[in-house]
């Protein structure tokens, strides 16, 4: 009998390390903008008293743990062991522990999320989230709180084909992050390359300008937004559809394939662009007057020379430029990115959009340059950003959270948020309730 009586507490005991370490009431889920991802985490660190881990699936699904200190040998790469053994400690001023958190289809389902998920609608099935006890994913527990997320554009900033049958419940709201999110776009290797010989050779850019000079806005490659908006535009047989990667650089030949990284429809990303260089939702109907929305070229598909995708994250865009997927000899691939992309050991380049740069290089990390990418948002050179947005119930303890979250974003040293700014460190501010509203000072 006393066997018996030992081999069930060891049972028990086995039971009890793969249960997870945070309450469910403790843990909150989010959904919502890839843009700001790496953002929320220093945010999050911020406000965690003990020590953060988290919790990676793939990228885009992260689980962020608040612990006590020193429950992680290695914050970035927690075991399930060091989560079952960890105690959990709440982020300041919140009730929670743990943000369970995914983006792998961007800014819209964090209303898709506060909507229930509804279908048939531009909503994907349900987001699944990272449980750290399992170390897989897994619909949100039992117990735990929905508090909405982060969105680049508030909802009627997305297409309107979007947001048809996607309703925000009663309770919910959208607020300002107090944050501005600069967008550039960005090109593989290849495409950088023969456009910098293309420009350079018809005077566009300085005689004395090499390649390499990424740090010299003056010897960047640019783009025009009626270039990228050829790009972006449904217009059967435009130049970018014929001509393909020689629309953007004369020494490629005429019909060679131009990829575009297109983002899915739910992509704050995605909204941003066709807001940005196409002028949807944004273009009023005068009084009398017919003016019919610029729309953008689905994904995916192929039309003539240009190959469009339909990225549900910026790392799936990142990839297509750096040639790791859908590879190609040469590989001219073009796409909008966040500014929050600086990435060590990847090949991509920013352009400069209409003859102005994001920031400081066009090369991501570049060694002996800080990069913000914020610079020439913040005094005025650079109109390509957004103000963020909070989707959110009115819960005490969502807003609490998301209270919380902001004040960790204003903690962080400034220039330390790639391509994110605090509304405070700039005189030039855009509608906080309508993203079509230019910037000003």
């Amino acid at each position: 009998m006393q066997f018996k009586k030992t081999l069930l507490a060891v049972a028990c005991l086995a039971a009890g390390s793969a249960m997870a370490a945070t309450p469910a009431a403790d843990i909150a889920i989010s959904s919502g903008a890839s843009a700001s991802k790496n953002n929320l985490k220093l945010a999050l660190a911020n406000r965690c008293p003990g020590q953060l881990g988290e919790f990676i699936s793939g990228g885009n699904i992260s689980t962020y743990v608040c612990a006590t200190a020193a429950s992680f040998a290695n914050a970035n790469a927690p075991t399930i062991a060091e989560y079952a053994a960890a105690g959990s400690v709440r982020f300041t001023g919140t009730v929670f522990a743990e943000l369970r958190l995914n983006v792998s289809n961007g800014s819209f389902t964090s209303i898709c999320l506060l909507a229930g998920w509804p279908s048939p609608s531009a909503c994907p099935a349900a987001d699944l989230y990272l449980d750290p006890a399992t170390n897989a994913l897994a619909v949100r527990p039992v117990g735990s709180t929905v508090v909405g997320g982060l969105t680049d554009v508030e909802r009627a900033g997305f297409d309107p084909l979007v947001t048809a049958g996607v309703v925000l419940p009663l309770g919910t709201t959208t607020v300002s992050a107090q944050f501005g999110q600069t967008f550039g776009v960005a090109v593989s290797n290849d495409l950088y390359a023969a456009m910098f010989s293309d420009q350079q050779g018809t005077g566009k850019l300085p005689v004395g300008c090499v390649v390499g000079d990424t740090a010299k806005p003056e010897c960047v490659p640019v783009i025009g937004k009626p270039q990228m908006t050829t790009i972006m535009y449904n217009q059967v047989g435009n130049a970018a559809q014929t001509r393909g990667a020689n629309f953007l650089a004369s020494g490629v030949a005429s019909g060679t394939t131009l990829k575009y990284g297109r983002r899915v429809d739910t992509s704050g990303t995605q909204a941003a662009a066709q807001q940005y260089f196409l002028g949807t939702v944004c273009i009023p109907a005068a009084a009398h007057v017919i003016v019919p929305q610029p729309a953008p070229i689905p994904g995916p598909t192929v039309l003539g020379a240009l190959s469009v995708f339909g990225m549900g994250s910026t790392g799936n865009a990142r990839a297509l430029l750096n040639g790791t997927t859908f590879p190609s000899s040469p590989n001219h691939a073009i796409a909008v990115l966040s500014g929050e992309n600086n990435q060590t050991g990847e090949t991509w380049k920013w352009l400069r959009v209409g003859g102005m740069a994001i920031g400081e290089t066009a090369q991501p990390a570049e060694g002996g340059v800080t990069v913000t990418n914020t610079n020439t948002a913040l005094d005025g050179r650079y109109d390509f950003w957004f103000l963020s947005r909070i989707v959110r119930p009115t819960a005490p303890s969502s807003v609490a959270f998301w209270n919380s979250i902001v004040t960790g974003f204003g903690a962080v040293p400034i220039n330390t948020t790639r391509g994110l700014f605090r509304t405070s460190e700039t005189t030039f501010t855009k509608g906080a309730a309508n993203s079509c509203t230019p910037a000003a000072s």
